[in-house]
């Protein structure tokens, strides 16, 4: 099911985030608990509202679960190490870009 997102920020309701990342609300309960999914507006899970780019985080979050037969709690590092991870590879293309330019001027 594909949810239309209307203006207001792009946000998304707890709903339509469990409809867009295929998850249900007790799952979602497991992932605000452990900061995987953070709420930027409302304090009862019926208000909360999360950004649009949540639902890459909560689908990748739940594929890693279910792939490492992982616990919730431990899912946060393991998406810290990745983060980590993309902006080392990033860095290190940076750096040979640089490095073959030097080369040039050998």
């Amino acid at each position: 099911m594909q949810i239309i997102v209307t203006q207001k920020d792009d946000l998304l309701t707890s709903q339509e985030l469990c409809l867009s990342s295929d998850i249900n609300e007790a799952i979602l309960y497991e992932l605000v608990e452990h900061s995987i999914a953070v709420p930027i507006e409302g304090e009862r899970a019926t208000e909360w509202q999360f950004t649009v780019s949540t639902v890459t985080l909560v689908k990748k979050a739940a594929r890693i679960k279910h792939d490492l037969s992982l616990d919730w709690s431990a899912i946060p590092l393991i998406l810290q190490l990745l983060d980590e991870r993309d902006e080392l590879i990033s860095e290190n293309e940076m750096l040979k870009q640089h490095l073959s330019r030097f080369k040039h001027f050998e």
